[in-house]
Protein backbone atom coordinates (compact mmCIF):
# COMPACT_ATOMS: atom_id res chain seq x y z
CA UNK A 1 0.00 0.00 0.00
CA UNK A 2 0.84 3.44 -0.63
CA UNK A 3 2.22 5.76 2.08
CA UNK A 4 0.70 8.87 3.29
CA UNK A 5 4.33 10.64 3.25
CA UNK A 6 4.61 11.47 -0.03
CA UNK A 7 3.37 11.99 -3.40
CA UNK A 8 3.76 8.91 -4.20
CA UNK A 9 4.97 6.59 -0.98
CA UNK A 10 6.83 3.56 -2.10
CA UNK A 11 7.94 1.29 0.28
CA UNK A 12 9.41 -1.06 -2.23
CA UNK A 13 12.68 -0.69 -0.68
CA UNK A 14 12.39 -1.51 2.39
CA UNK A 15 9.90 -4.04 1.61
CA UNK A 16 12.97 -5.36 -0.62
CA UNK A 17 15.72 -4.77 2.01
CA UNK A 18 13.46 -6.37 5.21
CA UNK A 19 12.81 -9.54 2.57
CA UNK A 20 16.47 -9.68 1.73
CA UNK A 21 17.68 -10.36 5.41
CA UNK A 22 14.58 -12.77 5.52
CA UNK A 23 16.02 -14.68 2.98
CA UNK A 24 19.34 -14.75 4.87
CA UNK A 25 18.68 -15.61 8.20
CA UNK A 26 16.63 -18.67 6.48
CA UNK A 27 19.47 -19.48 4.62
CA UNK A 28 21.05 -20.92 7.68
CA UNK A 29 18.52 -22.09 9.43
CA UNK A 30 17.40 -24.43 6.60
CA UNK A 31 19.51 -26.91 4.57
CA UNK A 32 17.97 -26.69 1.44
CA UNK A 33 17.41 -23.16 0.66
CA UNK A 34 14.50 -24.05 -1.56
CA UNK A 35 12.80 -25.35 1.44
CA UNK A 36 9.53 -23.18 2.24
CA UNK A 37 8.43 -23.87 5.72
CA UNK A 38 4.54 -24.02 6.30
CA UNK A 39 4.97 -22.15 9.55
CA UNK A 40 5.99 -19.34 7.73
CA UNK A 41 9.54 -17.26 7.92
CA UNK A 42 11.36 -17.31 11.45
CA UNK A 43 10.68 -15.16 14.43
CA UNK A 44 12.00 -12.37 13.08
CA UNK A 45 10.99 -8.43 13.48
CA UNK A 46 9.60 -8.58 9.98
CA UNK A 47 6.71 -10.52 10.37
CA UNK A 48 4.61 -11.43 6.77
CA UNK A 49 6.85 -11.14 4.44
CA UNK A 50 7.55 -13.27 1.73
CA UNK A 51 9.82 -16.02 1.36
CA UNK A 52 12.78 -14.96 -1.06
CA UNK A 53 15.38 -17.31 -1.84
CA UNK A 54 19.23 -15.81 -2.41
CA UNK A 55 19.51 -16.57 -5.73
CA UNK A 56 15.70 -15.33 -7.04
CA UNK A 57 16.97 -11.73 -7.94
CA UNK A 58 20.02 -13.06 -10.26
CA UNK A 59 17.26 -15.24 -11.54
CA UNK A 60 14.30 -12.73 -11.70
CA UNK A 61 16.02 -9.18 -12.36
CA UNK A 62 12.68 -7.62 -12.91
CA UNK A 63 11.71 -8.23 -9.42
CA UNK A 64 14.29 -5.68 -7.85
CA UNK A 65 13.68 -3.26 -10.12
CA UNK A 66 10.95 0.11 -8.99
CA UNK A 67 8.07 -0.98 -10.74
CA UNK A 68 6.16 2.15 -8.84
CA UNK A 69 8.49 4.83 -9.81
CA UNK A 70 5.58 6.73 -11.01
CA UNK A 71 2.77 7.32 -9.60
CA UNK A 72 -0.75 5.33 -9.49
CA UNK A 73 -4.38 6.45 -9.32
CA UNK A 74 -5.62 3.69 -6.97
CA UNK A 75 -8.88 3.28 -5.97
CA UNK A 76 -7.25 0.73 -2.98
CA UNK A 77 -5.16 3.10 -1.67
CA UNK A 78 -4.41 6.93 -1.61
CA UNK A 79 -4.60 8.95 -4.51
CA UNK A 80 -0.91 10.31 -5.16
CA UNK A 81 0.15 14.37 -4.97
CA UNK A 82 1.41 15.48 -8.20
CA UNK A 83 2.87 18.90 -9.92
CA UNK A 84 0.16 19.87 -12.65
CA UNK A 85 1.18 22.67 -14.94
CA UNK A 86 -1.34 25.27 -13.29
CA UNK A 87 0.63 24.89 -10.23
CA UNK A 88 3.16 26.30 -11.83
CA UNK A 89 4.37 30.17 -12.03
CA UNK A 90 7.93 30.26 -13.30
CA UNK A 91 8.66 31.44 -16.47
CA UNK A 92 9.67 28.29 -18.14
CA UNK A 93 9.72 26.30 -21.36
CA UNK A 94 7.40 23.32 -20.76
CA UNK A 95 6.36 20.15 -21.87
CA UNK A 96 4.59 16.65 -21.27
CA UNK A 97 6.33 13.73 -19.48
CA UNK A 98 5.69 9.92 -19.45
CA UNK A 99 2.85 10.56 -16.96
CA UNK A 100 1.05 13.36 -18.69
CA UNK A 101 2.29 15.88 -16.10
CA UNK A 102 4.09 19.31 -17.62
CA UNK A 103 7.92 18.49 -17.08
CA UNK A 104 10.53 21.52 -17.18
CA UNK A 105 13.55 21.61 -19.09
CA UNK A 106 14.46 24.79 -18.30
CA UNK A 107 13.28 25.99 -14.79
CA UNK A 108 14.16 29.25 -13.20
CA UNK A 109 15.09 28.10 -9.37
CA UNK A 110 15.19 31.55 -7.71
CA UNK A 111 12.12 33.17 -10.14
CA UNK A 112 9.97 33.08 -6.85
CA UNK A 113 12.84 34.12 -3.95
CA UNK A 114 12.37 31.21 -1.57
CA UNK A 115 14.91 30.86 1.11
CA UNK A 116 16.66 28.12 1.20
CA UNK A 117 15.09 27.33 4.65
CA UNK A 118 12.05 26.59 3.00
CA UNK A 119 12.92 24.12 0.44
CA UNK A 120 12.00 20.50 1.13
CA UNK A 121 14.28 18.25 2.39
CA UNK A 122 17.21 16.35 -0.31
CA UNK A 123 16.20 12.62 -1.27
CA UNK A 124 16.99 9.46 0.36
CA UNK A 125 20.02 8.63 -0.45
CA UNK A 126 19.53 4.83 -2.27
CA UNK A 127 20.15 1.31 -0.85
CA UNK A 128 23.68 0.34 -1.68
CA UNK A 129 23.16 -3.55 -1.15
CA UNK A 130 20.22 -3.00 -3.31
CA UNK A 131 21.57 -1.08 -5.83
CA UNK A 132 24.38 -3.40 -5.57
CA UNK A 133 22.20 -6.47 -5.85
CA UNK A 134 20.62 -5.04 -9.12
CA UNK A 135 23.80 -4.60 -10.59
CA UNK A 136 25.17 -8.18 -10.23
CA UNK A 137 21.54 -9.49 -11.19
CA UNK A 138 21.99 -7.52 -14.52
CA UNK A 139 25.26 -8.77 -15.02
CA UNK A 140 24.91 -11.92 -14.62
CA UNK A 141 21.37 -12.34 -16.33
CA UNK A 142 22.46 -10.63 -19.95
CA UNK A 143 19.86 -12.90 -21.57
CA UNK A 144 16.63 -12.28 -19.60
CA UNK A 145 17.72 -9.04 -17.88
CA UNK A 146 14.93 -6.92 -19.60
CA UNK A 147 12.07 -9.30 -20.55
CA UNK A 148 11.78 -13.34 -20.31
CA UNK A 149 9.97 -14.00 -23.40
CA UNK A 150 7.95 -11.61 -25.88
CA UNK A 151 4.82 -11.32 -24.36
CA UNK A 152 6.90 -10.09 -21.62
CA UNK A 153 8.09 -7.27 -23.39
CA UNK A 154 3.99 -7.12 -24.67
CA UNK A 155 2.60 -6.95 -21.27
CA UNK A 156 4.96 -4.39 -20.00
CA UNK A 157 3.55 -1.74 -22.24
CA UNK A 158 -0.01 -2.62 -21.79
CA UNK A 159 0.17 -3.71 -18.76
CA UNK A 160 -2.37 -1.12 -16.69
CA UNK A 161 -4.98 -1.20 -19.88
CA UNK A 162 -4.81 -5.33 -19.78
CA UNK A 163 -5.02 -4.75 -15.88
CA UNK A 164 -8.14 -2.81 -16.54
CA UNK A 165 -9.57 -5.35 -19.02
CA UNK A 166 -9.16 -8.23 -16.44
CA UNK A 167 -10.45 -6.28 -13.73
CA UNK A 168 -14.04 -4.89 -15.75
CA UNK A 169 -14.06 -8.77 -16.85
CA UNK A 170 -14.00 -10.10 -12.84
CA UNK A 171 -16.58 -7.61 -11.71
CA UNK A 172 -19.43 -7.94 -14.30
CA UNK A 173 -19.31 -11.76 -14.95
CA UNK A 174 -19.99 -11.51 -11.45
CA UNK A 175 -22.33 -8.97 -11.23
CA UNK A 176 -23.91 -10.14 -14.50
CA UNK A 177 -24.24 -13.53 -13.53
CA UNK A 178 -25.74 -12.78 -10.05
CA UNK A 179 -28.45 -10.73 -12.05
CA UNK A 180 -29.36 -13.48 -14.33
CA UNK A 181 -29.21 -15.85 -11.52
CA UNK A 182 -32.04 -14.09 -9.64
CA UNK A 183 -34.13 -12.70 -12.82
CA UNK A 184 -34.50 -15.89 -14.62
CA UNK A 185 -35.01 -17.62 -11.66
CA UNK A 186 -38.08 -15.05 -11.04
CA UNK A 187 -36.51 -14.20 -7.70
CA UNK A 188 -36.54 -17.57 -6.39
CA UNK A 189 -31.92 -17.41 -6.38
CA UNK A 190 -31.51 -13.96 -5.50
CA UNK A 191 -33.74 -10.78 -4.69
CA UNK A 192 -32.92 -7.29 -5.23
CA UNK A 193 -30.73 -6.93 -1.82
CA UNK A 194 -28.99 -9.33 -2.43
CA UNK A 195 -28.58 -8.37 -6.22
CA UNK A 196 -27.04 -4.83 -4.93
CA UNK A 197 -24.56 -6.84 -2.75
CA UNK A 198 -23.32 -8.97 -5.34
CA UNK A 199 -22.62 -6.00 -7.50
CA UNK A 200 -20.74 -3.99 -4.85
CA UNK A 201 -18.23 -7.10 -3.72
CA UNK A 202 -18.28 -8.18 -7.11
CA UNK A 203 -15.96 -4.56 -7.70
CA UNK A 204 -14.24 -4.81 -4.66
CA UNK A 205 -12.75 -8.03 -5.28
CA UNK A 206 -11.96 -6.32 -9.23
CA UNK A 207 -10.40 -3.08 -7.37
CA UNK A 208 -8.18 -5.87 -5.90
CA UNK A 209 -7.36 -7.79 -8.44
CA UNK A 210 -5.96 -4.55 -10.53
CA UNK A 211 -5.76 -2.12 -8.20
CA UNK A 212 -2.07 -2.10 -7.59
CA UNK A 213 -1.18 -2.09 -11.44
CA UNK A 214 -3.89 0.13 -13.53
CA UNK A 215 -5.44 1.40 -10.06
CA UNK A 216 -8.78 -0.36 -10.61
CA UNK A 217 -10.77 2.23 -11.80
CA UNK A 218 -13.07 -0.07 -13.92
CA UNK A 219 -15.10 3.09 -15.13
CA UNK A 220 -14.84 5.58 -17.65
CA UNK A 221 -16.67 7.79 -15.24
CA UNK A 222 -14.31 7.64 -12.93
CA UNK A 223 -11.24 7.41 -15.34
CA UNK A 224 -12.13 11.31 -16.42
CA UNK A 225 -12.95 12.48 -13.14
CA UNK A 226 -9.42 11.53 -11.44
CA UNK A 227 -7.57 12.90 -15.08
CA UNK A 228 -9.83 16.41 -14.39
CA UNK A 229 -9.68 16.72 -10.25
CA UNK A 230 -6.62 14.67 -9.64
CA UNK A 231 -4.32 14.72 -12.59
CA UNK A 232 -4.17 11.02 -13.98
CA UNK A 233 -2.47 11.52 -17.42
CA UNK A 234 -5.46 12.64 -20.24
CA UNK A 235 -3.70 10.52 -23.01
CA UNK A 236 -4.43 7.11 -20.62
CA UNK A 237 -8.45 7.99 -20.42
CA UNK A 238 -8.72 6.99 -24.40
CA UNK A 239 -7.32 3.43 -23.75
CA UNK A 240 -8.17 2.96 -19.82
CA UNK A 241 -11.99 3.73 -21.54
CA UNK A 242 -11.50 0.95 -24.62
CA UNK A 243 -10.23 -1.53 -22.42
CA UNK A 244 -12.94 -1.04 -19.79
CA UNK A 245 -15.73 -1.31 -22.96
CA UNK A 246 -13.59 -4.73 -24.11
CA UNK A 247 -13.59 -5.93 -20.85
CA UNK A 248 -17.31 -5.10 -20.29
CA UNK A 249 -18.32 -7.18 -23.37
CA UNK A 250 -16.07 -10.05 -22.67
CA UNK A 251 -17.89 -10.23 -19.16
CA UNK A 252 -21.58 -10.29 -21.09
CA UNK A 253 -20.57 -12.70 -23.37
CA UNK A 254 -19.45 -14.59 -20.95
CA UNK A 255 -22.35 -14.13 -18.24
CA UNK A 256 -24.78 -14.92 -21.55
CA UNK A 257 -22.76 -18.23 -22.55
CA UNK A 258 -23.29 -19.54 -18.87
CA UNK A 259 -27.14 -18.63 -18.65
CA UNK A 260 -27.80 -18.49 -22.16
CA UNK A 261 -30.21 -22.30 -21.26
CA UNK A 262 -32.18 -20.05 -18.18
CA UNK A 263 -32.54 -17.38 -20.92
CA UNK A 264 -34.19 -19.24 -23.35
CA UNK A 265 -36.13 -21.09 -20.29
CA UNK A 266 -37.38 -18.06 -18.83
CA UNK A 267 -38.44 -16.71 -22.15
CA UNK A 268 -40.82 -19.88 -23.24
CA UNK A 269 -42.13 -20.11 -19.27
CA UNK A 270 -43.13 -16.19 -20.37
CA UNK A 271 -43.88 -16.64 -23.62
CA UNK A 272 -42.37 -13.75 -24.87
CA UNK A 273 -38.95 -13.11 -27.13
CA UNK A 274 -36.10 -13.04 -25.62
CA UNK A 275 -35.07 -9.37 -25.31
CA UNK A 276 -38.85 -9.07 -23.37
CA UNK A 277 -38.05 -11.53 -20.92
CA UNK A 278 -36.83 -11.24 -17.21
CA UNK A 279 -33.24 -11.78 -18.28
CA UNK A 280 -33.09 -8.06 -20.39
CA UNK A 281 -32.86 -6.38 -16.59
CA UNK A 282 -30.24 -8.59 -15.72
CA UNK A 283 -28.09 -7.55 -18.78
CA UNK A 284 -29.27 -4.10 -19.74
CA UNK A 285 -30.50 -0.70 -17.24
CA UNK A 286 -33.56 0.78 -18.11
CA UNK A 287 -35.46 3.15 -16.48
CA UNK A 288 -39.09 1.74 -15.81
CA UNK A 289 -42.21 2.87 -17.78
CA UNK A 290 -43.46 5.36 -15.32
CA UNK A 291 -40.42 7.12 -14.37
CA UNK A 292 -39.80 10.44 -16.39
CA UNK A 293 -36.44 10.93 -18.36
CA UNK A 294 -35.79 14.05 -15.63
CA UNK A 295 -36.18 11.55 -12.92
CA UNK A 296 -34.14 8.86 -14.57
CA UNK A 297 -31.25 11.23 -15.96
CA UNK A 298 -30.71 12.41 -12.04
CA UNK A 299 -30.62 9.33 -10.68
CA UNK A 300 -27.75 8.64 -12.62
CA UNK A 301 -25.90 11.67 -12.19
CA UNK A 302 -26.61 12.02 -8.68
CA UNK A 303 -25.36 8.31 -7.74
CA UNK A 304 -22.17 8.64 -9.83
CA UNK A 305 -21.59 11.86 -7.99
CA UNK A 306 -21.92 10.53 -5.37
CA UNK A 307 -19.82 7.51 -6.06
CA UNK A 308 -16.90 9.75 -7.32
CA UNK A 309 -16.85 12.04 -4.58
CA UNK A 310 -16.59 9.45 -1.84
CA UNK A 311 -13.51 8.07 -3.53
CA UNK A 312 -11.63 10.97 -3.80
CA UNK A 313 -12.37 11.36 -0.07
CA UNK A 314 -11.56 7.95 0.73
CA UNK A 315 -8.28 8.93 -1.25
CA UNK A 316 -7.62 12.33 0.22
CA UNK A 317 -5.27 11.72 3.42
CA UNK A 318 -5.71 14.87 4.43
CA UNK A 319 -9.48 14.02 5.49
CA UNK A 320 -9.90 10.75 7.20
CA UNK A 321 -8.79 7.56 5.27
CA UNK A 322 -9.37 4.32 5.82
CA UNK A 323 -6.81 1.66 7.14
CA UNK A 324 -4.86 -0.20 5.24
CA UNK A 325 -6.93 -2.94 2.58
CA UNK A 326 -9.95 -1.09 3.82
CA UNK A 327 -10.79 1.37 0.58
CA UNK A 328 -12.00 -1.38 -2.00
CA UNK A 329 -14.13 -2.73 0.55
CA UNK A 330 -15.55 0.68 1.76
CA UNK A 331 -16.17 0.98 -2.29
CA UNK A 332 -18.17 -2.25 -2.31
CA UNK A 333 -20.34 -1.29 0.73
CA UNK A 334 -20.62 1.91 -1.59
CA UNK A 335 -21.87 0.42 -4.62
CA UNK A 336 -24.11 -1.70 -2.90
CA UNK A 337 -25.70 1.45 -0.76
CA UNK A 338 -26.15 2.86 -3.93
CA UNK A 339 -28.02 0.34 -6.01
CA UNK A 340 -30.34 -0.45 -2.93
CA UNK A 341 -31.00 3.49 -2.44
CA UNK A 342 -30.88 4.87 -6.29
CA UNK A 343 -31.04 2.28 -8.62
CA UNK A 344 -34.67 0.58 -8.80
CA UNK A 345 -35.96 3.22 -11.11
CA UNK A 346 -32.87 3.12 -13.17
CA UNK A 347 -31.40 -0.26 -13.08
CA UNK A 348 -28.47 1.34 -11.04
CA UNK A 349 -25.90 1.38 -13.86
CA UNK A 350 -23.55 4.24 -12.38
CA UNK A 351 -20.81 2.51 -14.79
CA UNK A 352 -21.06 3.64 -18.58
CA UNK A 353 -19.02 0.35 -19.91
CA UNK A 354 -21.70 -1.73 -17.61
CA UNK A 355 -24.74 -0.79 -19.96
CA UNK A 356 -22.98 -0.74 -23.06
CA UNK A 357 -21.22 -4.13 -23.05
CA UNK A 358 -24.47 -6.17 -22.00
CA UNK A 359 -26.37 -4.00 -24.51
CA UNK A 360 -24.06 -5.06 -27.46
CA UNK A 361 -23.41 -8.39 -26.18
CA UNK A 362 -28.01 -8.94 -26.16
CA UNK A 363 -27.53 -7.24 -30.02
CA UNK A 364 -25.39 -9.69 -31.37
CA UNK A 365 -27.63 -12.98 -29.42
CA UNK A 366 -30.20 -11.45 -31.63
CA UNK A 367 -32.16 -9.25 -29.44
CA UNK A 368 -32.51 -6.89 -31.98
CA UNK A 369 -30.79 -3.32 -32.64
CA UNK A 370 -33.79 -1.49 -31.27
CA UNK A 371 -32.22 -1.95 -27.37
CA UNK A 372 -30.19 0.88 -28.75
CA UNK A 373 -33.22 2.88 -29.98
CA UNK A 374 -35.40 2.51 -26.25
CA UNK A 375 -36.26 5.38 -24.49
CA UNK A 376 -34.86 7.68 -27.15
CA UNK A 377 -31.46 6.04 -26.45
CA UNK A 378 -30.99 6.05 -22.28
CA UNK A 379 -27.77 4.30 -23.40
CA UNK A 380 -26.42 7.52 -24.76
CA UNK A 381 -28.26 10.21 -22.49
CA UNK A 382 -28.55 7.91 -19.27
CA UNK A 383 -25.20 5.57 -18.95
CA UNK A 384 -22.87 7.88 -20.93
CA UNK A 385 -23.87 11.63 -20.14
CA UNK A 386 -25.39 11.42 -16.90
CA UNK A 387 -22.38 9.40 -15.46
CA UNK A 388 -19.61 10.95 -16.32
CA UNK A 389 -20.80 14.42 -15.87
CA UNK A 390 -22.75 13.54 -12.55
CA UNK A 391 -18.44 11.93 -11.74
CA UNK A 392 -17.22 15.72 -12.62
CA UNK A 393 -19.66 17.24 -10.49
CA UNK A 394 -18.92 15.09 -7.43
CA UNK A 395 -15.52 15.56 -7.79
CA UNK A 396 -16.07 19.33 -8.11
CA UNK A 397 -18.05 19.70 -5.35
CA UNK A 398 -15.64 17.76 -3.02
CA UNK A 399 -13.08 20.25 -4.25
CA UNK A 400 -14.88 23.51 -3.62
CA UNK A 401 -16.03 22.56 -0.39
CA UNK A 402 -13.02 20.08 1.68
CA UNK A 403 -10.06 19.35 -1.11
CA UNK A 404 -7.27 21.64 -0.49
CA UNK A 405 -4.43 20.37 -2.26
CA UNK A 406 -3.19 22.46 -5.75
CA UNK A 407 -3.61 18.98 -7.83
CA UNK A 408 -6.64 20.13 -7.91
CA UNK A 409 -7.56 23.26 -10.69
CA UNK A 410 -10.31 24.54 -8.35
CA UNK A 411 -7.55 25.62 -5.97
CA UNK A 412 -5.08 27.22 -8.79
CA UNK A 413 -5.04 30.99 -8.81
CA UNK A 414 -6.85 32.42 -11.74
CA UNK A 415 -3.70 33.46 -13.49
CA UNK A 416 -2.63 29.90 -13.60
CA UNK A 417 -5.72 28.37 -14.08
CA UNK A 418 -5.68 30.66 -17.56
CA UNK A 419 -2.31 29.71 -18.13
CA UNK A 420 -2.67 26.22 -17.74
CA UNK A 421 -5.49 25.81 -20.44
CA UNK A 422 -3.18 27.91 -23.06
CA UNK A 423 -0.35 25.66 -22.33
CA UNK A 424 -2.70 22.38 -22.97
CA UNK A 425 -4.09 23.66 -25.73
CA UNK A 426 -0.72 24.69 -27.40
CA UNK A 427 0.43 21.04 -26.69
CA UNK A 428 -2.87 19.49 -27.81
CA UNK A 429 -2.19 21.69 -31.01
CA UNK A 430 1.96 20.59 -30.97
CA UNK A 431 0.25 17.22 -31.33
CA UNK A 432 -2.04 17.35 -33.92
CA UNK A 433 -1.24 19.08 -35.93
CA UNK A 434 -4.37 21.14 -36.20
CA UNK A 435 -3.78 25.29 -36.27
CA UNK A 436 0.24 25.78 -35.70
CA UNK A 437 -0.24 28.90 -36.62
CA UNK A 438 -1.73 29.92 -32.98
CA UNK A 439 1.07 27.79 -30.91
CA UNK A 440 3.17 30.81 -31.38
CA UNK A 441 0.20 33.37 -30.08
CA UNK A 442 -0.65 30.49 -27.34
CA UNK A 443 3.00 30.57 -26.14
CA UNK A 444 3.45 34.06 -26.10
CA UNK A 445 -0.09 34.65 -24.07
CA UNK A 446 1.54 32.38 -21.83
CA UNK A 447 4.27 34.38 -21.11
CA UNK A 448 2.60 37.57 -20.31
CA UNK A 449 0.38 35.46 -17.64
CA UNK A 450 3.72 34.84 -15.66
Amino acid sequence: MRSNNGPVGDNNETSLSSTRTISHNETHTNQNPGFMSLAGPPQTSNQGIAYLHPDYISLNPQYSQKHQDKPVWSLAQPLPHVVRSGMRSEDKETGEDDHGQESVSRPNVNADNQPASTEPPAATPADKEEEQGKLEAQQSTKDNRDFFNAWGKCRHFLRQELAEWLGVTVAMTLGLCAGLSTFTSQNQAGSFPSLAAAWGFAFMIAIYVAGGISGGHLNPAITISLAVWRGFPARRCLTYTAAQIIGAITASGIAYAIYHDSIVQIAAISNVPQSQSLAKQAMVTMPKEFVHPAAAFFSEFVGCAILVGVILALGDDTNAPPGAGMQAFIIGLLITVLILALGFTTGGCFNPARDFGGRLVAVMAGWGGHLFRERNAWWVWGTWIADIFGGLFGGFLYDLIIFTGGESPINYPPRRRKRAFLLKERNARKRTRFGQHRIPDLERAAQDLE
